[in-house]
């Protein structure tokens, strides 16, 4: 079973890593040894790489500080000159290996996503990457909250991004087939495959399947969530869970 899968990490002015200019040069395939052969992006492919949101700046690090002086923040003085204060979210959405879709359709609707799910905070930046081995896309934001930062606020920890991978599941990733994210553990894991049995049960399964009846029992308790799913059971709602 296949997912849509988002990871998010926070954007530096200065720094030897993770910096919004390093960010520009990457996605923009401007640094050289990463092009070099035997590596991860296959320079003959790199004109399919697909621009959504543009810079239309002379850099992305001028883009990112025009829409923080735009909210009427300093970042020359006070908190926000601290050389470790984020910045930006750069935000990457990938699907698990062998996955094939309309790519483009995909990260599309995950941008339109991205937009409701954080409404206060501009997009300045996103491109889908087609010269990779499987085609994911890069969004770099502003933290935006009124005249605040929030940028790890926003970012979120484990409760916050789990939360995020499930509505981006529930609104983008069932369209295009991939399946629920979320990974049952304890007493959740064993009463959703109980209840993912008795559903089983139901559709005739066990006198259909004979002998394969005990080990595909067993499949369902090893892992309820994709048998879940293509029984249109949520496991995101205790109340199906607790049926």
């Amino acid at each position: 079973m296949h997912k849509l899968e988002l990871r998010g990490s926070l954007l530096y002015l200065k720094g030897s890593k993770q910096t919004i200019s390093m960010t520009e040069a990457h996605n923009a395939r401007k640094i050289p040894i990463e092009l070099q052969p035997n590596g991860r992006i296959d320079p003959e492919k790199s004109l399919y790489n697909t621009v959504i949101v543009d810079i239309d700046f002379d850099s992305l690090e001028s883009k990112v500080k025009k829409v923080i002086s735009d909210a009427g923040i300093n970042i020359e003085g006070g908190r926000y000159k601290r050389p470790n204060k984020g910045l930006a979210i750069e935000w990457l959405f990938t699907v698990t290996p062998g996955f094939e879709c309309d790519y483009l359709a995909l990260y599309k609707e995950s941008l339109k996503w991205l937009r409701q799910w954080l409404p206060s905070c501009p997009i300045v930046y996103a491109v889908i990457h087609f010269d990779e081995a499987d085609p994911h896309m890069h969004v770099v934001m502003v933290p935006l909250d009124g005249k605040r930062l929030p940028a790890s606020k926003i970012l979120g920890y484990k409760g916050v991004s789990r939360a995020r991978v499930i509505d981006l599941y529930e609104q983008v990733g069932k369209k295009f087939g991939l399946s629920h994210p979320a990974r049952l553990t304890g007493a959740a894991k064993m009463r959703a495959a109980e209840l993912t049995i008795k559903v089983c049960e139901r559709f005739s399964y066990r006198n259909k399947l004979g002998k394969m009846w005990q080990p595909f029992v067993m499949a369902i308790q090893s892992r309820p969530e994709p048998f879940m799913d293509v029984l249109g059971i949520n496991p995101s709602r205790e109340e199906e869970i607790r049926t």
